[in-house]
């Protein structure tokens, strides 16, 4: 079993000088993002940040996330990503709740921080990229630092990264996701997209400081030797310009951004034949919207599904042969999907229940909750709170989420039913 920075040392070692990042403003090869990560690292370690230390990574979409990420795992530290969008009461709950010793900030998310930074007394340091060149910008301290790093040896069963997610039931709850996890679930996502290792383009819109943008794109493309054009944030024609301009292979995205692309894309201006694999998770999208966008781009566009307590994408729409309108598709790799009643209790084909994912990709538990954990996670898996079923051929239909349901007069009616049938009207 592999730990983290193995991946990146392997991939080093192979594609030095191939690009991994690319920006409208700079181009990171393998080998420049090993030396850039090497840096943050020792700029850490001499601030006494070590193994085991949670590291609060407090950014947007740049490169500095994802260096931010990798010179923790080659460290041995615990990289956990806070929402660019979380502002005073969030990080007053997450950062003690986490005991994150140290934040990396730039200046586009310093300002919320600094506000509440005295009240928060678990940290001892903050780490800001202000980009204005003095001795304690975090740029020019990596600048000073040494470009080569000792990698720490890690347990596989360590955890690798503690993600916040908002949720639906209240306050944050952290993620812990071992190294082991996330590498499974890497390995079956390169599987079931059928990944060709060293010559996939990704195209990332999607935040990183959320595990669709971080796992299943950013590292899944590291994992894959990929290289990935990665965008701050959404814009629809930058993103069509793009997919075009550096002959994208491989693009995933919400619901929503499908929805864009295909309101905005111009068959003489925007050229997607590039595309081989398109994926989209989150919520159902609109057959016509697929259909549009297939007819245009040439590319099949599966959906997915998967959760940050399950480290990405376990189930997918094959990208080949049988397709189901409707299905969130077939379990990757070692996913395995159950569905259940009320007494936990497997239920025939075809029949309603809770979906449990279980695997190599399931996440040790909450952060410091065992009560969360004990409810959510189980010998069988992680407990989805999603409602739907698997049909005669192992495909799975997503209906609702169980809470959502109405009961009226006995029967069960299912929002997602409402609002499918809404989005039809004329």
């Amino acid at each position: 079993m592999e730990y983290l920075s193995q991946i990146l040392a392997r991939n080093v070692r192979l594609l030095t000088e191939r690009a991994f990042i690319v920006t409208a403003r700079e181009t990171l090869t393998y080998a420049q993002f090993d030396r850039r990560t090497a840096q943050l690292a020792n700029v850490m370690q001499a601030r006494g940040i070590g193994a085991g230390d949670r590291v609060g990574l407090y950014l947007p979409s740049t490169p500095l996330m994802a260096i931010a990420f990798w010179a923790c795992q080659r460290l041995g530290a615990i990289p956990a990503p806070i929402s660019a969008m979380f502002r005073h009461a969030e990080l007053r709950q997450i950062i003690p709740h986490a005991g994150m010793k140290a934040i990396v900030a730039d200046t586009s998310t310093w300002p919320y921080f600094a506000e509440i930074r005295d009240e928060l007394q678990t940290l001892e340091h903050c780490l800001v990229a202000s980009g204005d060149g003095s001795a304690d910008d975090l740029e020019a301290m990596m600048a000073r630092a040494p470009d080569t790093f000792e990698d720490r040896v890690c347990d596989p069963r360590d955890t690798a990264c503690l993600f916040f997610t908002s949720g639906t039931t209240g306050r944050p709850k952290g993620t812990a996701q071992s190294h082991f996890a996330i590498g499974s679930t890497l390995r079956d996502m390169m599987v079931s997209h059928r990944n060709r290792f060293g010559e996939e383009i990704y195209l990332c819109a999607v935040p990183l400081f959320t595990n669709y943008g971080l796992n299943v794109t950013l590292n899944l493309c590291l994992y894959c030797g990929g290289t990935i054009v990665l965008h701050e944030r959404w814009d629809t024609q930058r993103v069509l310009a793009d997919i075009a301009k550096y002959q994208t292979t491989y693009f995933c995205g919400t619901p929503t951004m499908y929805v864009y692309m295909v309101n905005e894309l111009d068959p003489d201006k925007h050229d997607l034949t590039s595309l081989r694999v398109c994926t989209t998770g989150g919520s159902p999208v609109p057959q016509p919207v697929i259909q549009r966008f297939e007819s245009l781009s040439g590319a099949r566009v599966s959906q997915v599904y998967g959760s940050t307590e399950t480290c990405g994408q376990n189930v997918m729409e094959p990208t080949m042969g049988v397709r189901k309108p409707g299905s969130a598709g077939l379990p990757v790799g070692s996913s395995r999907i159950k569905v259940v009643d009320d007494n936990d209790a497997e239920v025939p084909a075809g029949e309603i229940g809770e979906v449990i994912i279980g695997g190599d990709c399931v996440a040790e538990g909450y952060w410091q909750d065992d009560k969360a954990t004990a409810e959510a996670f189980g010998p069988e898996g992680w407990r989805s709170g999603d409602l739907g079923y698997v049909d005669e051929d192992g495909y799975l239909f997503i209906v609702d989420r169980k809470k959502d349901v109405i009961i009226t007069g006995g029967h069960n009616i299912y929002p997602v039913e409402v609002e499918t049938q809404l989005y039809r009207h004329p």
